[in-house]
């Protein structure tokens, strides 16, 4: 939900909790107040909403001092017909998660669209389980990207195992650079880090179809800046018994591209 501007920016309905009450009741009253729609079976009781997550964040809108706690409530029983936006709100709509994560989100949306993502998609393994991996199928995610192209930039990645579970998700700060070299640095260090945990084989996906074309030997890689880096991947693919680059979609890229523009936030606000 939000302002129906030209280039909207949508976010989850959010309000504070008053002295008093209860989170459950004040997602309940958030939904009756500024979507004009209460659950159909609850009058301020919790039987309306369930906890789905709570993070924390810093940093926000480029303040590292500041500091929100999110409680995330998934609704029961709202009507759609009878959405009607109030107080912040110019304009409100159901979406699913999928089409969620390829919307124009706000800073805080955009945390709570992609720890509701992770949780449907990606349940978490425990670190205990990460000492376990030997001749390990990984499914790894890539994204890089670069502000001014060249610019600041940075490199995430998303590790899965076999079952679908999150095995680890990171990234590193590039500082100058071009788009093209930070999709590729991505790949460098996704896959370092995924042998280092002991994949034998694995599975890459990026929404680069350049890096894509490139790595399944549709075209030559003819920049120049990148072919020391492609080399030193070409390096650490030969110590796997299998791999394979598919393309995918930005909106199923969106952990990965998450860790990239996080990493970018740090360093460059």
């Amino acid at each position: 939900m939000g302002r129906e501007l030209a280039d909207p920016v949508w976010e989850p309905p959010f309000s504070k909790i008053t002295p008093g009450e209860q989170p459950e009741e004040a997602a309940v009253r958030l939904i009756a107040e500024q979507l004009g729609a209460p659950p159909t079976h609850a009058t301020h009781t919790t039987k309306a909403v369930e906890l789905a997550d709570a993070l924390t964040a810093t940093g926000l809108h480029g303040n590292p001092d500041n500091y929100d706690l999110f409680l995330i409530y998934k609704a029961k029983g709202i009507l759609e017909d009878k959405i009607k936006p109030s107080g912040r709100y110019d304009a409100a709509k159901f979406v699913s998660l999928a089409e969620a994560v390829n919307m124009r989100l706000s800073e805080q949306g955009r945390a709570v669209v992609q720890s509701l993502w992770e949780q449907e998609h990606h349940p978490r393994v425990d670190s205990t389980a990460r000492r376990q991996y030997k001749d390990a199928r990984f499914t790894v995610y890539l994204d890089g990207g670069s502000r001014g192209n060249p610019g600041p930039a940075a490199a995430g990645y998303y590790i899965l195992d076999e079952q679908g579970r999150e095995v680890e998700r990171g990234g590193e700060y590039l500082g100058n650079a071009n788009s093209r070299q930070a999709e590729y640095m991505a790949l460098k260090l996704a896959l370092r880090r995924a042998l280092e945990l002991g994949a034998k084989s694995i599975s890459f996906k990026s929404d680069s179809l350049m890096v894509v074309s490139q790595m399944n030997g549709v075209y030559q890689v003819k920049n120049r800046d990148l072919w020391e880096l492609v080399d030193d991947i070409d390096d650490q693919l030969a110590h796997l018994k299998s791999y394979s680059f598919e393309h995918i979609s930005r909106g199923d890229n969106f952990i990965a591209d998450g860790e990239a523009n996080r990493i970018l936030d740090q360093h460059w606000l």
